[in-house]
């Protein structure tokens, strides 16, 4: 089992940062979770899913309509993980439990499991982020390598180049393999976890019977198996490559630390994540709004539970206590911007010299309580 890494004491920074923007929500009188326009953002995405489905399968008839409709159902789908399931299961799409729960739940309508998903990004990659062998989330050996702990082999030289096309499979691994070999293995980034059990396992296995209906059994009752498989890789591709690329973009850029790329990893968790994760296009609003706010990952990083509707605001408060202590809050310009970033740091990786396992993972001092944020 892999040792779990552990940080420095927590600093006044720290403390600074939590009254900074308990402050905020105090005078602005308003809840860190959702709000109406979270509701309705949801409702839209919801609709827009419904819709492209509801044409594509019983409506149209011809290859353009059925290309068009198949590139819309696949962004409805990218518009629920980003503004729906991402929130609910960090418990911040409402103050009420069960309507996070519901609202997680849509990721099992996407085909993948929420339980599995919340062991992987929650306590995986958000305590332990951009850490080899423990974030499960930046995990791409042995196809791609990000970390100089990964070994080198010769066709890493080109990965800034095929990597894209790997994006694309995300979803379909996550449909055929991913989910599957953590319910065999127990394990999520090396890292044991509790197995689904009762009401997890039914809910994990209705989920799944859930997809497979929607994603096989309707459509094949009206549609040539070829064009339902076809269609199946089209839209899963879409959503893999728009998910990875929004994911990549804040954690695997240049100006993100990798334990083994850096030897200042002594430090507490909150500057850890400063050091591994990136904004991007903080003022592009409609880019936001389209994200969930995912453009906002450092702010999300500290503090997962806020939805995501109070990133922008929440992003200045940060940006100015960062200012008093000196913290250099790392950000994009642009998305275009980030994305030549990502793309010389595969570079960069795919030539980068092996590094020897690293020792600092369980020479790092005191554990880290991710919640407390």
């Amino acid at each position: 089992m892999t040792n779990n890494p552990t940080f420095a004491p927590s600093t006044e920074f720290k403390l600074a940062l939590e009254t900074s923007v308990n402050e905020y929500f105090q005078r602005a009188g308003i809840a860190r979770t959702g709000n109406l326009a979270t509701l309705l953002k949801a409702a839209l995405a919801l609709a827009w899913l419904a819709a492209s489905y509801y044409l594509m399968v019983f409506r149209i008839t011809g290859w353009p309509g059925g290309i068009l409709t198949g590139l819309s159902l696949a962004l409805a789908m990218t518009a629920v993980a980003f503004n729906i399931q991402h929130d609910g299961n960090h418990g911040s799409f409402s103050r009420h439990a069960w309507i996070n729960r519901l609202a997680g739940a849509t990721l099992d309508l996407l085909g993948c499991s929420s339980y599995l998903w919340v062991w992987k990004h929650n306590f995986s990659h958000h305590t332990y982020t951009n850490i080899p062998q423990v974030d499960d989330d930046i995990d791409l050996a042995p196809i791609g390598r990000c970390s100089s702990n990964i070994p080198l082999r010769p066709y890493h030289r080109y990965q800034q180049y095929y990597l894209w096309f790997a994006y694309t499979l995300l979803v379909i691994q996550w449909h055929v393999y991913s989910d599957f070999r953590k319910l065999i293995t127990g394990k999520i980034g090396g890292r044991t976890f509790t197995p689904p059990r009762g009401w997890d396992l039914a809910e994990l296995v209705a989920g799944k019977l859930t997809y497979l209906s929607l994603a096989f059994v309707v459509p094949l009752l009206r549609h040539p198996w070829w064009v339902v498989v076809a269609s199946y890789f089209g839209i899963t591709m879409v959503l893999g490559l728009v998910n990875s690329i929004v994911f990549q973009l804040a954690h695997l850029v240049e100006e993100t630390e990798h334990p083994a790329l850096s030897e200042d990893v002594h430090a507490e968790w909150v500057i850890h994540q400063f050091r591994t994760t990136a904004d991007f296009a903080q003022d592009n609003r409609l880019l936001a709004w389209c994200l969930g706010g995912l453009n906002f990952q450092v702010v999300h990083h500290l503090f997962p539970r806020i939805c995501h509707v109070h990133y922008p605001q929440v992003a200045r408060i940060v940006a100015e206590v960062c200012d008093k202590y000196q913290v250099k809050y790392q950000a994009h310009r642009s998305f275009s911007g980030a994305i030549r970033s990502h793309f010389r740091f595969l570079k960069t990786m795919g030539r980068a010299p092996e590094q020897p396992p690293s020792s600092l993972l369980p020479a790092l001092e005191a554990p880290v309580n991710a919640s407390a944020l």
